[in-house]
């Protein structure tokens, strides 16, 4: 997700990347320190609060981001990322203090206003949260994160026309962004949409065939239209890619007995019953079927 930012900090920005944003983190090679200074450059601490971030080392990231404010109290990147960390931890008055430095030195920092509607999302604000998003969309068009999430609010909201429309802005700011064509997938198949839907899902494989929740939905997709080889082969890859929705190994077993390979759907459908922390619905279906499929795997 791109983020529209001053000249001449650009370069250094894009490097740092958006930690927990909405919400990538973007891995960056640290720099070396400086051979004039005993003490950090202030790119060098940024470097070193995304090494401490990025290997989950919440305290020693935010001291690195506290040190640059104390030299550069106006610094919007070191404000927005502490506004992230505290997002992340539940403190969610420290993080609009800390989005509010940001905005306060750049009223016009697109990714700080899609953080503070974000944050009000959690608050309950949907309004504010919608304030905020229009407004990181307008600073910065190709801002994705932002179309995605008023389209998710709208989506929730039943505004079913005017989601579409977010959603696929989203799609048009960022081909790449997979998480809008999910939902928007989501959105045609409860509009009976179901061949545009396909489209969608199979471009976003494309675009990240390793995306289990993608792989899974297109397999129930396909699997409602009757193509049942094509959900078989689909179900298979999400479970490859890592997919924990709890139906797949059901869903599977039944397209296989559909394309007639029962030894296939046997064992799996065995192994589903005897799984301790298999839900109990899934279990019982499991076991119908096995008893229709008799002890010789044949129905």
């Amino acid at each position: 997700m791109k983020t529209s930012l001053p000249s001449g900090r650009q370069s250094r920005n894009r490097r740092y990347g958006r930690w927990l944003s909405g919400l990538i983190l973007v891995t960056a090679m640290l720099s070396p320190y400086s051979a004039q200074s005993e003490e950090p450059t202030v790119d060098e601490r940024f470097g070193l609060a995304e090494q401490a971030l990025n290997e989950g080392k919440l305290a020693e990231g935010k001291a690195q981001l506290e040190n640059i404010l104390k030299s550069d109290p106006a610094n919007k990147d070191a404000c927005n990322l502490l506004g992230n960390i505290a997002l992340a931890q539940g403190e969610l008055d420290q993080a609009k203090e800390y989005y509010n430095c940001a905005l306060d030195a750049d009223p016009l920092f697109a990714e700080t206003h899609n953080n503070l509607g974000v944050l009000a999302l959690k608050l309950g604000k949907v309004e504010e949260a919608m304030t905020h998003f229009h407004a990181a969309a307008r600073i910065d068009p190709k801002r994705a994160d932002a179309w995605y999430n008023m389209g998710q609010i709208l989506m929730a909201a039943g505004q079913t026309e005017s989601a579409e429309t977010y959603l696929r802005r989203a799609i048009r700011a960022d081909p790449k962004h997979v998480g809008s064509r999910h939902r928007l997938a989501v959105l045609l198949l409860s509009l009976q949409r179901g061949d545009e839907a396909v489209d969608l899902l199979e471009e976003a494989v494309k675009a990240d065939p390793a995306s289990a929740d993608v792989l899974f939905l297109l397999a129930t997709v396909f699997d409602d239209l009757g193509r049942t080889e094509e959900a078989a082969e689909k179900y298979i890859q999400a479970k490859a890619a890592g997919s924990k929705a709890p139906q797949l190994p059901l869903y599977l077993t039944e397209a296989q007995i559909k394309l007639g390979q029962v030894k296939e759907a046997r064992k799996g459908l065995q192994a589903l019953v005897g799984d301790g922390t298999a839900d109990a619905a899934i279990k019982e279906k499991a076991a119908a079927l096995l008893k229709e499929l008799g002890d010789d795997g044949t129905r």
